[in-house]
């Protein structure tokens, strides 16, 4: 739910209006229902499918699967990539830099989850011009090493199994993977904190403090009920 997260935050720095209204839908194209949209809601909802498109890419390539869905992204990945070539060059970047080096095999996990970072910081600066550019960027970019490493963690027993790629080897164990999850949350909520957030901080306290672990304790479960 970044994508979630990063829409409440924009819009609270913002102040932007709400547009709401009726319409149908390609879903439910007899009807008429309720919605609601911004131009941060805009934005986020073009990075979200920029992201989706970009992943499915690495997918047809790794599994050589999902080229009948590549066909229905397309008609909009051009004119996402023309309104928003920062953040189109720096996903491209980024992602073929972290798919090379998981085909060497590379446990360099500062490495990866950085480049990952750094991908996520890009998509948060939403506005190069912002006063608040640079808060942003580092709360994405701490926030993708979080989500980067915390997705291995989740991963680490099923890739063993199925012999896939996994940064973390059998020296990472619940502790020493807290300890990189803690580093890159502290540095995140540091940046959260100095951003000028006070209508849907509720919302996002809850976020940053708590909800983005909920992922880490339950597979702390997990593992302990292996060892049992």
């Amino acid at each position: 739910y970044d994508m979630t997260f990063l829409t409440l935050i924009l819009s609270d720095i913002a102040s932007s209006q709400v547009e709401i209204g009726k319409e149908r839908c390609v879903v439910h194209p007899l009807t008429t229902h309720d919605y609601f949209t911004s131009p941060e809601m805009d934005y986020t909802s073009d990075m979200q499918l920029l992201l989706s498109y970009y992943s499915l890419l690495d997918k047809i390539k790794d599994e050589n699967k999902g080229k009948k869905k590549k066909k229905s992204f397309e008609p909009f990945i051009e004119k996402l990539k023309e309104k928003y070539p920062r953040q189109a060059r720096v996903m491209e970047e980024k992602l073929k830099e972290i798919s090379d080096l998981e085909k060497t095999s590379s446990k360099d996990l500062n490495r990866l989850s950085l480049l990952f970072g750094e991908l996520l910081g890009e998509v948060f600066r939403y506005d190069e011009n912002s006063f608040f550019s640079s808060l942003l960027y580092l709360l994405g970019c701490n926030l993708g090493k979080f989500i980067y490493i915390l997705d291995a963690w989740d991963d680490k027993e099923k890739d063993k199994r199925n012999n896939q790629f996994n940064p973390l080897d059998d020296s990472f164990d619940y502790d020493k993977v807290k300890e990189k999850l803690m580093n890159a949350a502290s540095e995140a909520a540091l940046a959260y904190e100095k951003l000028p957030l006070d209508e849907y901080n509720e919302i996002t306290d809850n976020i940053i403090y708590s909800g983005m672990w909920s992922k880490f304790k339950n597979n702390k479960g997990k593992e302990a009920k292996k060892d049992e």
